[in-house]
């Protein structure tokens, strides 16, 4: 994840690649952060599914567990690494296909990042 462009992929600001407006040109990158899955948080939700179709099926949402490590994109020195949480609440989708039980996670969502990698971007961090 080019974390410069995560924090302005939206606000409209250039030097972006043409081609992929979301993915900054290799030149413009300052910063990278690394999102490793580090398992499963608390347990959010579970949704259960009882028509015919699903017959009985559930499936179990929980936080999910990362490590952010971000880096200074020429050098690949390490600038910090983080732990952070997924979202902290699932919602039920109204159907599902057929299968057996599952469990899924919840990532965090660009606010969390956003709100991690900011201090970074503004030059509040090293």
């Amino acid at each position: 994840m080019h974390v410069n462009g995560l924090l302005h992929q939206f606000e409209g600001r250039g030097g972006y690649d043409r081609a992929d407006p979301f993915t900054p040109l290799p030149e413009r990158v300052q910063l990278v952060a690394c999102a490793s899955y580090k398992g499963l948080g608390r347990l959010l939700k579970v949704c259960r599914y009882e028509s015919p179709v699903e017959a009985g099926r559930k499936i179990s949402h929980y936080e999910g567990r990362y490590e952010v490590r971000v880096l200074e994109a020429r050098t690949g020195r390490l600038l910090g690494t983080h732990r952070m949480v997924g979202r902290t609440s699932a919602t039920c989708t109204p159907f599902v296909e057929g299968g057996a039980d599952t469990k899924g996670l919840e990532p965090p969502g660009d606010a969390a990042f956003r709100q991690l990698l900011g201090p970074y971007t503004r030059g509040d961090k090293p």
